[in-house]
C-alpha cells in the first residue's frame, strides 16, 4: 500500500472512530436519549461509512464492494428515518426510542471495535482480544443492532398504520433484511472462522 493511501486509510479510521466515540458520550450524557447534539454527531459518525463503499471499489481495503454497500445503505436509511423523524415520532414513540437506544449501543460497540482494529492493523498492531472482539461481538451485536433498525423502520407503522408508500417501502425492505441479513452474518461467521 502506498504511503499517501496508508495515511489516508489510518486517517480515516482514527476520525471515524473518534465520532462514533464523541457519539456514545454525548448519547450517555444525555441519558441515553438523542439529543440534537447526538443527532449530529450520528450522521457525521454514520455517514462517515459512505467512504467505505469507495475504499472497497479501489480496492484499498479487502472488504467485498457488494456487502460493504448493503451494510452502508442499510445504515443510511435507518439514519435518514431517524433524521425525519426526530421532532415528530420520536417525541412520542417509545418503540422508535427503544430502536435508537439498541443501534446506539450495537452500532456504537460495534464501530468503536472495528475502527481500532482497522487503524491498529495499518501498523501490525492488532492485539488478539482485540481481535476476538472483531470477529466475536458481531454474534449478539449484529442482531442486535438490526433489531433496533426495525423498531425504528417499525414504529411510524405502529403509531398510524396505513397502506401507502411508507408501508410499500418497509415492506421491500423487510424482504432485503431477509435476504441481506443472513447473508452478510454468514460472511462475518466465515470471516471468523478464518481469523480465530
Amino acid at each position: 500500500m502506498n504511503k499517501t493511501i496508508h495515511a489516508y486509510l489510518t486517517s480515516y479510521n482514527l476520525i471515524a472512530f473518534t465520532f462514533w466515540l464523541a457519539y456514545l458520550a454525548a448519547f450517555a450524557r444525555a441519558g441515553c436519549q438523542l439529543d440534537h447534539p447526538g443527532l449530529v454527531l450520528l450522521n457525521i459518525a454514520q455517514g462517515l461509512a459512505i467512504m467505505e463503499i469507495l475504499h472497497a471499489i479501489l480496492k484499498w481495503v479487502k472488504s467485498p464492494v457488494g456487502s460493504t454497500a448493503a451494510q452502508v445503505f442499510s445504515r443510511l436509511l435507518v439514519l435518514v428515518l431517524i433524521d425525519l423523524f426526530y421532532y415528530h415520532v420520536l417525541e412520542t414513540s417509545p418503540i422508535a426510542n427503544t430502536g435508537i437506544l439498541v443501534v446506539s449501543i450495537a452500532w456504537g460497540i460495534t464501530e468503536l471495535v472495528r475502527y481500532s482494529f482497522y487503524f491498529l492493523g495499518l501498523f501490525d498492531r492488532q492485539p488478539k482480544a482485540l481481535l476476538w472482539m472483531r470477529y466475536t461481538f458481531f454474534i449478539v451485536l449484529y442482531p442486535t443492532g438490526v433489531t433496533g433498525e426495525w423498531l425504528i423502520i417499525a414504529s411510524p407503522l405502529v403509531l398510524h398504520f396505513t397502506f401507502g408508500w411508507y408501508a410499500a417501502m418497509a415492506a421491500v425492505l423487510a424482504l432485503s433484511y431477509i435476504y441481506y441479513f443472513p447473508v452478510l452474518y454468514m460472511y462475518m461467521w466465515k470471516q471468523r472462522k478464518a481469523r480465530l
